[in-house]
């Protein structure tokens, strides 16, 4: 269940990613969004301190409208192309998820994100929660033009 919990939301996330890059000169207010926190994620790991950071915001999430669309990013300090990087920050971002989900029963719609960020340029990997503006219910209706694969 988790498990194709995941894989649907990891599959909005790159359709979200698509529609995005296509759309973005033709609807640049898909992008604004609130943000709640960013905390930051020594080590790529989700200790009590910052689970501590997130009970902290419940009260003011489940104060919100289940309509609410609630981005959860991980930007994470690794290498885009290291399948193990890209893994770990998702898992970060999933742990977050399944704690607010699990823990504090929250019934909000959580989109998770991830970034890739080098390590020279953000050394320290940190979650990000935002509130995203309502257009972004409207991604289904945009017009999407194909994306061709580009041979290495």
């Amino acid at each position: 269940m988790n498990r194709a919990r995941h894989a649907i939301y990891g599959i909005v996330l790159i359709l979200t990613l698509l529609v995005w890059g296509v759309s973005f000169a033709q609807e640049p207010v898909m992008d604004v969004s609130t943000v709640m926190a960013v905390v930051p994620v020594a080590r790529g790991d989700v200790d009590r301190t910052v689970l501590r950071r997130f009970d902290g915001l419940v009260p003011e999430l489940k104060k919100m409208s289940r309509d609410k669309i609630i981005k959860l990013e991980c930007r994470y300090a690794g290498q885009a192309l290291r399948e193990q990087d890209v893994l770990s920050a998702y898992q970060v971002a999933t742990r977050i998820e399944k704690y607010l989900r699990v823990q504090h029963r929250l019934d909000l719609d959580l989109w998770i994100t991830i970034r890739m960020t080098s390590k020279q340029d953000r050394p320290v990997s940190v979650l990000t929660i935002a509130v995203l503006t309502d257009d972004i219910k409207r991604l289904n209706s945009l017009p999407v033009e194909p994306v061709m694969a580009v041979e290495q």
